[in-house]
């Protein structure tokens, strides 16, 4: 008999002394997709979690249910998932965790191209929850046609959409229009994302000044989105591209402010032709009427005299007014932006153009930017690495030079690549996104809902490989762009040999005694001195091509072995 009191007091002490850990989410911080049995969800401090080996049992609790992990797990993280079984009906789940923001949507009714059906949306963040009314539609043209819809959501304050309402998410703006974007179409669902930032990074409007919130662009951030308690994979919650983006003037019975949309292909965006506009339609030469308001006027007189401009002004008038019309350090920017991540998509579609106020010049901000980065809007890559993407406006500018435009690129272009567009930067960019998809189990999420792409290591090295092509490439053009206005009695005969082997002669009398600086092609400082002997050694430097600076004069040598 006390045998059997020992056993029993043992077997009591073992329960007693047995951990259980039970987890409780709070109410819209996760999803769950019947279908698929998949559940993503947030959870509080994380690394809380890192050594759980203590508890036997382990419990979580989402909404009104209760979930038992199958097994133990000796660690709760982001890069993981774990087996869950629902308490009462004995389901089996799999379970994520996510650091991103979660959005769930349920429509009344179907969501169609237009107009918007109402629904309620939940967006859970770590830093805030909104529960709202919108109004969703479909957006795009071709992209309806993929499995994966991106979206128009409007915050409605009711379900009658008569009042709209304003909601800010992360670093995003306050606003009630949004984009949620699908990103189907990109093989790796990050480049969209890196062009839309490189953008804002490089370019702050020019009236930046006068309107310190004004963006050049599009902000965008990642979300994963369940519709209609459906898993739909990671999408990017994105600003809109309008008047308030950019902070335009407002009209007051006369036009001010202005914004046009290239929404198809046609002439006039493209600058390659004129047509005849009328009034009475919001929609001109491949572009969309998109501000002042409908109810405010439509006048596309403006615009169409810029393209007339472009196009029939003589070669004097040209150059000596199109930097009063069109804003000069836009243009750069944007023709460098253009080209480095070869948004072919872009070039006339997929562009506004804005005029701040009627006395401002007007300017380009992009849109649209899936097809790029190696690879065309279809999503099928395209290597091409060795080309100059353009339009019948940027021709103009770059076969006219006004106010040595082609040299000021050049100069900004190796500017960048000291910093913002360097290798190391840009590439840094790119796997920091591949690997946070990756790590993160977000790629594994993907692929069970949109197994159009493998989302592999092969594919990152792709858009690696493009990049390094694209980069050696533009290098060399604006290279050969990177000419000075000198001193007439000076030549770039006067520094030889040219290619250079081992040291350089520069024997002109305009350039004795003076500093010298001499930059690779990505722009890094690699030597510097006084040319007091008119000689200048290079036996130090790797082969490739180098520019040597005087002053504000600059030369271009090539050294080889």
């Amino acid at each position: 008999m006390k045998f059997y009191l020992l056993i029993f007091s043992l077997l009591i002490a073992e329960i007693s002394f047995s951990q259980v850990l039970t987890i409780n989410v709070p109410e819209y911080d996760f999803g769950i997709d019947e279908r698929k049995m998949l559940i993503v969800s947030h959870i509080t401090n994380i690394d809380s979690y890192a050594d759980i080996t203590e508890y036997e049992e382990i419990y979580i609790i989402l909404g009104q249910n209760k979930y038992h992990f199958s097994t133990s797990p000796v660690h709760l993280n982001f890069n993981s998932s774990y087996s869950i079984v629902d308490i009462n009906s004995a389901k089996p789940y799999t379970l994520y965790f996510t650091s991103l923001p979660i959005i769930n949507i349920n429509p009344i009714g179907s969501i169609v191209d237009v107009p918007k059906v109402a629904a309620k949306i939940t967006y859970a963040d770590t830093e805030q929850t909104v529960v709202s009314h919108i109004g969703i539609e479909l957006r795009g043209g071709f992209s309806q046609t993929y499995p994966k819809k991106t979206y128009d959501i409007e915050f409605w304050n009711d379900n009658t959409g008569d009042i709209t309402i304003k909601q800010q998410f992360g670093n995003l703006r306050s606003d009630d229009d949004w984009i949620l974007d699908a990103l189907y179409n990109e093989p790796l669902r990050i480049r969209s994302h890196i062009a839309h930032k490189l953008w804002l990074d490089m370019h702050p409007p020019h009236y930046i000044d006068e309107e310190p919130d004004a963006k050049s662009g599009a902000d965008i951030m990642f979300i994963e989105l369940f519709l209609d308690d459906e898993y739909k994979g990671i999408y990017a919650l994105s600003e809109q591209v309008d008047k308030k983006q950019l902070k335009l003037k407002d009209y007051n019975t006369s036009i001010r402010g202005e914004l046009y949309k290239g929404k198809t292909w046609s002439d006039p965006v493209t600058f390659s032709g004129l047509l005849n506009y009328d009034n009475d339609s919001r929609f001109w030469g491949g572009y969309k009427y998109v501000y002042p308001n409908e109810d405010e006027i439509t006048d596309w007189s403006n615009i169409y005299k810029f393209t007339d401009f472009v196009l029939s002004s003589d070669q004097v008038n040209f150059k000596e007014n199109i930097w009063s019309k069109f804003d000069r350090d836009n243009f750069i920017d944007y023709f460098i932006f253009l080209n480095l991540i070869r948004a072919s998509d872009n070039t006339g579609k997929n562009i506004y153009i804005a005029k701040y106020t009627t006395e401002d010049p007007y300017f380009y901000a992009p849109w649209d930017l899936d097809g790029c980065l190696g690879t065309t809007w279809e999503g099928k890559n395209q290597n091409t690495t060795d080309d100059i993407l353009s339009n019948g406006f940027i021709d103009r500018v770059i076969k006219s030079n006004p106010e040595n435009v082609n040299n000021s690129a050049a100069n900004r272009w190796f500017d960048y690549r000291t910093n913002l567009l360097s290798n190391e930067n840009l590439l840094s960019l790119i796997y920091e996104k591949y690997e946070f998809f990756d790590n993160h189990k977000i790629y594994e999420r993907e692929s069970l809902v949109y197994p159009n792409y493998a989302f592999d290591e092969d594919a990152v090295a792709y858009m690696r490989q493009w990049l390094e092509g694209r980069l050696t490439y533009l290098d060399a053009y604006f290279a050969d762009k990177l000419i000075t206005d000198v001193d007439s009695n000076v030549s770039t005969s006067v520094l030889f040999p040219n290619p250079v082997w081992e040291y350089l002669n520069v024997p002109s009398p305009a350039l004795s005694g003076k500093e010298y600086s001499i930059y690779n092609s990505q722009g890094k400082l690699v030597g510097s001195g006084i040319n007091n002997i008119n000689v200048i050694s290079f036996s130090a430097i790797d082969n490739g091509i180098y520019f040597i600076k005087f002053g504000k004069e600059i030369f271009k040598v090539i050294k080889v072995n």
